[in-house]
């Protein structure tokens, strides 16, 4: 008997803690189709499908009774599917940056660290990403690894990161641009070898 009240009491809590999550996915949902259509993918259908609840074939976890999978479709017309099958890196790329965006504004941090969250995207889906990178960045610090030169532009510093070969070894050079070497930088960038004028102009664009 102590042990049947007990489950119930471990029951109940589990339970009540899974309609919390339930009521919040529905929230998290809209908000990342929200970020989502910003950032390109305007026929998204995301969905946090949770799995089916059965009180004789229960499991106690730490974090509770729950497994929960993200569902998604980025194509209409297309059934939803599990993120990690159908998302294509440009795509992953963009729902990572929604989702880190959400739980940004729900989890307050002082430093975020992207590293190629740009990853498999450009042109206009890459304007996309740094806008939504810049906005990150008006709450908060934002160290962005990037090799794009849309991306690099709305930064508010650019740091150059390079290697040199010296007697054998290999050596990291970190240098903070000032405005007329990120203009060069970018050009850089967009033309992946010397500057040229086109380039130049590009990059001050």
């Amino acid at each position: 008997k102590v042990y049947q009240a007990l489950y119930k009491i471990c029951f109940d809590l589990a339970q009540s803690i899974r309609t919390l999550r339930i009521n919040e996915a529905k929230r998290l949902e809209q908000t990342i189709k929200k970020h989502l259509n910003d950032l390109q993918l305007p026929n998204v259908i995301f969905e946090v499908a949770f799995s089916p609840l059965s009180k004789e074939q229960v499991a106690f976890k730490a974090n509770g009774i729950d497994e929960v999978d993200f569902l998604v479709s980025f194509n209409k017309g297309e059934p939803t599917k599990p993120l990690s099958k159908v998302a294509s890196g440009g795509e992953m790329s963009r729902f990572m940056l929604a989702l880190k965006t959400v739980l940004g504004e729900s989890i307050p941090l002082q430093t975020k660290i992207f590293d190629e969250i740009d990853h498999g995207v450009s042109g206009a889906i890459a304007y996309s990403i740094a806008e939504k990178i810049k906005t990150i960045a008006s709450k908060a610090q934002v160290l962005c690894i990037t090799h794009l030169p849309q991306v690099a532009a709305i930064s508010d510093h650019h740091v150059k990161i390079s290697k040199k070969t010296s007697q054998g070894r290999t050596f990291t050079i970190i240098k903070t641009l000032n405005e007329e070497e990120k203009i060069e930088e970018i050009a850089r960038m967009i033309s992946k070898k010397e500057p040229t004028d086109a380039s130049i102009h590009m990059a001050k664009e």
